[in-house]
């Protein structure tokens, strides 16, 4: 193994996302020791070892604030961690004994006088916490471990969040827009397609509101400014749907899209995500993204099996199964908005008023670019660690030619 790894080799070998080694940067919790001269995060043994007492902090149940302090303590040794683990246990086995011996008192009344008094009932709830009555404890126990499994990532979204409405950005505003899709995807991620959780966390919220559940300190204004972008979110793409996509997408891009659809049906997925837009980009060959990647060495025989490898391939489906057009991913539709914003910007001398307003194929390539400084798709992983593209260098390229008059076919 290298001394020095890259995030996304880092990410690959640990299991961690991405996003969350970038959160871990930003809270200093690890901080990569090494930077190349574009500022792409590079890892050494020493982070390595670090990030694996990191990990072994947060099995122990530590959250990251815990672990960023364990770590900076002169006296951190595991046996300490431990203790600490298990003094937090024992304060959860009391809670639970305390509400045994106060629920035993009130069989105990029960069974002598068939009463009981108002207030051994109401020590018996102050003792039984909002979560109890509405999930059991393997759902509690499942919970538990997705938000600690995520939680880098949902502290990261609410910051952002705040950040938003401090600005007071319009919900209909790309950045709020996106971190609506993402707040969508994170609890997609967290109700995890199981009907009863997301029931039973429906009504806890229906009937006790947020502040008996404030997971993530997810305070009740964050919560109620999410709804409402969620809400404009859901109206704004219901709207967009009616647009027809010559609105939108050159006729170049249009068929650019067609052929990455092709590409994605072919291992038999009903999304069209990043992936496939590269995909339509390198199966044109004539748009200017895909001439540029090719001066790269990256075609579409290299990229394909590749996409394979991360996606697999799907059984086949019941026929007429597939829609007749897919339907964008969570990325893909950011990567537009990516994508619009590049038309949008000033434009060539020699570009005509029509073709600046829509997506052309480059536009599409420096949407993905752009997404990726925020997060990245499965197709900019694939350029950049699979295939070895400097992103930041394949994007001056673009604007280059651009500049130049580049044709935006």
């Amino acid at each position: 193994m290298s001394s020095l790894l890259k995030i996304g080799e880092l990410a690959k070998q640990t299991g961690l996302s991405i996003r969350t080694l970038h959160y871990y940067d930003e809270i200093g919790l690890l901080v990569p020791s090494h930077r190349t001269e574009a500022d792409h995060r590079l890892y050494s043994n020493e982070d390595i070892i670090r990030l694996q007492r990191i990990l072994s902090l947060r099995q122990l149940g530590l959250s990251l604030s815990e672990t960023r302090e364990c770590l900076a303590s002169p006296g951190y040794s595991l046996p300490q961690v431990i203790d600490l683990h298990r003094d937090r246990l024992r304060e959860q086995i009391a809670l639970s004994q305390t509400l045994l011996k106060r629920l035993n008192g009130i069989a105990q009344e029960l069974q002598t006088t068939q009463s009981v008094a108002v207030e051994t009932l109401i020590e018996a709830m102050e003792a039984i916490t909002m979560t109890e009555q509405y999930f059991t404890p393997e759902q509690q126990a499942v919970l538990a471990d997705r938000f600690q499994e995520n939680e880098a990532d949902w502290e990261a979204l609410l910051t952002q969040v705040r950040a938003e409405m401090e600005k007071g950005t319009a919900f209909n505003s790309p950045d709020v827009r996106y971190l609506a899709r993402r707040w969508l995807g994170s609890m997609k991620s967290f109700v995890d397609g199981d009907h009863d959780i997301y029931a039973s966390l429906t009504r806890m919220y229906q009937q006790e509101g947020l502040s008996t559940a404030d997971w993530g300190s997810m305070d009740e204004t964050t919560f109620e400014y999410m709804l409402k972008a969620v809400s404009f979110l859901t109206l704004g793409e219901v709207t967009e749907s009616l647009i027809p996509v010559t609105k939108i997408f050159s006729p170049a891009t249009q068929q650019v899209l067609q052929l990455g659809e092709q590409a994605i049906r072919q291992i038999n997925f009903d999304i069209l995500g990043t992936e496939g837009f590269l995909l339509g980009l390198l199966a044109d060959g004539e748009n200017l993204a895909a001439q540029i990647l090719a001066e790269l060495d990256v075609t579409f025989a290299d990229v394909q099996p590749l996409v394979t490898k991360w996606l697999g391939v799907r059984p086949n489906p019941p026929e007429g199964w597939q829609p007749t057009r897919l339907p964008f991913a969570l990325r893909a539709k950011r990567v537009v908005e990516l994508a619009l914003e590049r038309a949008q910007s000033p434009r060539p001398p020699s570009t005509s008023v029509t073709e600046s307003a829509q997506i052309a194929p480059a536009h599409l390539l420096l949407g993905m670019l752009d997404e990726a400084k925020e997060s990245g798709g499965l197709a900019t992983y694939i350029l950049q660690e699979e295939l070895g593209i400097d992103l930041a260098q394949l994007e001056q390229l673009i604007e280059s030619a651009l500049a130049k008059g580049g044709a935006l076919k």
